[in-house]
This record gives structure tokens, sequence and C-alpha cells, in this order.
């Protein structure tokens, strides 16, 4: 699965944390070796004593979060943001220098606080003198070793991408975008006409750009513009000129170049709350799937009692990027009808029960079928309470997936969408979501789309505990209509 164009960013933004936690480590670990094991030759440094290793490691480690913690409060872990090297390195020293004095204070300017020491053990000066230029020195070290590891890939074109710019005129912001080392080629487009709109549209189809800047604010193909990038997930920032146009989305100010831009965010689910939902993913579907083994055997063992076949069904929706996947099913259909491309005959019998069974009555791409004579009598079990779906927490550990999401859409529904349902396909489709515990499939195709529309645009992780604990209660005292 082709992942959206600023994923790359996030999780390369996600390992600064970790690469600083053990920087840290390092530094403080080498000033203890200076300090206790070549110092102590000599008899100045021979009659302390010193704290053990056990306790300097746990010392060492809760100064280590501390400083992660700071460094994130002074923006370095920004996702969106693009720091200078002076930036860069002045927050990173005022961030190790600023923890390290808070240290100092607490322990010196305080007799009390001494006590927390063992007793007879003394605090070594040098450490606290040394410890921070030790410590700036194993952080800038690594961070450098980072940062020449992706200028060797993008010496060797590996990890570069193209970006689009739309601008009348030549500007300092192509310059910018020319010199930046991850950028392979900046396609430039002069004029918006109906021929270069669909030569733009044949760019975003194909992910042939990572990222696309508007530079003017003079024809109508511009909005249209919006909606593409939005709907093939690309990254877009437009001349904050007239926002008239643009206010449907949500705006966040940038300033890249010298030049003030407006990027368009296409959800709220962006930077650091796209690791932390991951997280909250995996650790959440592995628990189920942990303390619920039980089920899914019992339901493949009833399954293969009932029916002939596998008790698995693979079916093709589309996620975030607009590629289909394959989602994990319990099998509800005699094998025989289980819809598949290389199941011709299926299809057609499924095409006919739709024209002459469907309860959907609005015309939208979605369908259901009354009394589907295709389905066993486990099957019907397994509709009514909802448990088929159980094994899609494989398809969130595969990472396919999330816990809570907007419904997913198989690749034929998603081919009658129109321009405004592309919204619900901005973020990871989900087992549960706002429309399934607020009419599940008795919504119609506008109202599921409203409810998850709505879900993409105000996500935030309250809303997906709200969802989790709401969705048994729907299960189980919710019935469908139809």
């Amino acid at each position: 699965m082709r992942p959206l164009a600023n994923t790359r960013r996030i999780w390369s933004v996600a390992f600064l944390p970790i690469l600083d936690f053990f920087s840290v480590l390092c530094g403080a670990g080498l000033v203890y070796l200076i300090r206790y094991n070549w110092f102590s030759r000599y008899s100045l440094f021979s009659d302390v004593v010193r704290l053990s290793r056990p306790d300097y490691v746990v010392a060492s480690v809760l100064f280590a979060l501390t400083v992660v913690l700071v460094f994130a409060f002074l923006g370095l872990y920004e996702v969106r943001t693009r720091l200078t090297l002076w930036q860069t390195l002045t927050k990173i020293t005022s961030g190790i220098f600023f923890v390290l004095l808070v240290i100092i204070a607490f322990l010196f300017f305080d007799e009390f606080n001494r006590s927390f020491l063992p007793p007879g053990v003394n605090v070594s000066r040098f450490i606290l003198a040394t410890g921070g230029f030790f410590t700036l020195y194993t952080v800038l070290a690594a961070r450098f070793l980072g940062w020449f590891g992706f200028q060797v890939l993008y010496l060797f074109g590996m990890g570069k991408v193209k970006v689009l710019l739309i601008a009348r005129e030549t500007t300092k912001l192509e310059t910018w975008l020319a010199s930046r080392r991850d950028v392979a080629e900046v396609l430039v487009v002069r004029k918006l006409t109906a021929k270069t709109q669909q030569e733009i549209r044949r760019l975003l189809e194909s992910r042939a750009v990572a990222e696309v800047y508007l530079y003017s604010n003079q024809s109508k193909y511009e909005s249209e513009i919006a909606l593409l990038t939005e709907r093939y997930k690309i990254p877009f920032v437009f001349r904050p000129v007239g926002f008239g146009q643009y206010s449907a989305f949500d705006l966040k100010p940038l300033v890249l170049g010298g030049h003030t831009l407006i990027e368009v965010q296409h959800t709220a689910l962006n930077g650091w709350w796209v690791v932390l939902k991951r997280l909250f993913d995996l650790m959440f579907a592995s628990s189920f799937l942990l303390v619920f083994s039980w089920l899914y055997l019992l339901l493949i063992v009833l399954i293969k009692l009932d029916s002939p076949g596998p008790a698995f069904y693979l079916n093709e929706r589309v996620g975030p990027d607009g590629e289909p996947f394959r989602l994990f099913k319990f099998r509800r259909f005699k094998s025989e009808f289980c819809t598949d491309q290389k199941n011709p005959e299926a299809l057609r019998i499924e095409a006919e029960l739709i024209k002459s069974q469907n309860l959907k009555s609005d015309q939208g791409p979605l369908y259901k079928i009354k009394n589907d004579p295709r389905m066993t009598r486990m099957g019907r079990f397994l509709e009514k309470t909802s448990l088929d779906e159980l094994p899609q927490f494989i398809n969130v550990l595969l990472g396919n997936m999330s816990v809570v999401g907007p419904r997913p859409h198989q690749p034929r529904e998603v081919a009658k969408y129109q321009a405004h349902h592309y919204k619900v396909l901005n973020i990871k489709p989900g087992i549960t979501g706002l429309a399934q515990i607020n009419g599940r499939s008795d919504l119609s195709f506008e109202q599921e789309v409203f409810f998850d529309t709505y879900y993409v645009e105000h996500w935030s992780l309250i809303w997906d505990v709200y969802i989790i604990l709401k969705t048994p209660l729907v299960l189980l005292f919710n019935r469908h209509q139809n």
C-alpha cells in the first residue's frame, strides 16, 4: 500500500525523540566513565564516594526523558515546521543546559534535597559542570549522523520527491524549492488553462508529485486543484490571497523560503497524532486479539461445521491512498457465492439481487440485500451480531485500517463517488466509526458520508475512545430498522 505523501516525514520526525533519548544516555555514560574510571587514577578524585552504576543509570534515564520533553516543548519535534540549522542548535543547547541548571538548583540551593541521595554519596561537581557539554556533543553527533544518512540517500537519488509549483512569474519560492536536498525536480506551471488543468490532474492521479504549491489566485481552476490534492492526499499550499473559495478547508499559516503561505489541512489527524493513533491501534488490536482469541477459534469451528469452505473471506476495500487492500471478514456466504473478480458468476448473481432486493432507496453507491439467499445459517448470525467484522483487527495490525475511522468501501462503490465524497478517504477506514454508532447500515449513503466527514474534520483521541466505548452498546441494544 503506497503511503501518504507526508508519511515519510511524520515517521522520520517520530524517530528523533528516540535518537535524542539514547544520545543523551550516551553523553551521561561518557561523563560517568571519564569521571570514575579515568580520573579516579588521580589522588584528587580518588577519595570521593561515587554514585553506584544502577543508581546512575536510573538518574540518567530520568535526565534523558526530561531533556526529550523539554525538546518537545521547544518545538524540535514539529512535523510541519522546518527549522533552520541555527534554530536547531539554539534549541538543543538551551534545552540541555536548562535541565542541568534545574538539577543544580534542586541539589545545591536546598540542603534538604540532597537527602534524596544515598548516605555518604557526594554529588559530582565534575559531572554537573561538564555533563551538559558531553551530552550536547553526543546529541549533535547523533543528529549529524542522521542528517548525513539522509544526504547519502539523496546523493543516490533515494527518497527524493518531485513538487509542483503553480506561479505566474519566477519567485524566490521557486529557488527555495529547487535548493531543497530532498527535492528531485520542481515542475512549474505558469498559467492555468484547461490543458494544464488536465496535465495537473494526470500528475496527481499518478502520484508523480509529492507536494503542490500555488502562488497565484487568478483562475477558476485553482479551487479544482485544491479538491484534487485532497482527493489524492497530496500536501497543498497556496498564497494567502482571497480566502473565500478555500473557506471549507482547515487552514494553517506557513513560512517557506521567506514567503508567507497557507497550507491546507485535509484532516485534524496530522503530525504526531498520526503516530499516537497508530500506537493506540497496535496496542488495542493486539490486546483484543489476545483476550478474545478463544472467540475467534470458536467462530472458525462453527463456520466450518455449518458449511464447507474457508472460515475467512477476503474482500477488496479502498484505503486512504486510493488503492485497494484485502479486508478480512468471517465468511457469511456459501463459498460459491463469495464475490471476487475471479468469480464473475458470483458478481452477476449479486448484481441481480441488488436490482431486485436492494433495501437502499437513495440511489447511492451502497446496497443492502433483503433476505439474502446466499447466506449460511451461521452467516445470518454473524451479520446480525456484526461478529463477522472481528477479523478486521488483523487489518489494523497490518496497517490497512484503524480501530476507529470512516466505513471502508469497495472499489466499485468508490467509483460512484461524487467530488465531496472523497473526504472520507483522507484517513484510514475503521472497524467502527461515527457512522456505525449512529445508524450503521440503516443510514443512507449521504448520511453516512456526513458522519464520516465530520469525524475526519474533527478527529480527536477522545472521539476514538468515546466511539469504542459506545460501539458494544449499539451492537447490543440498537437493532437494524431493516
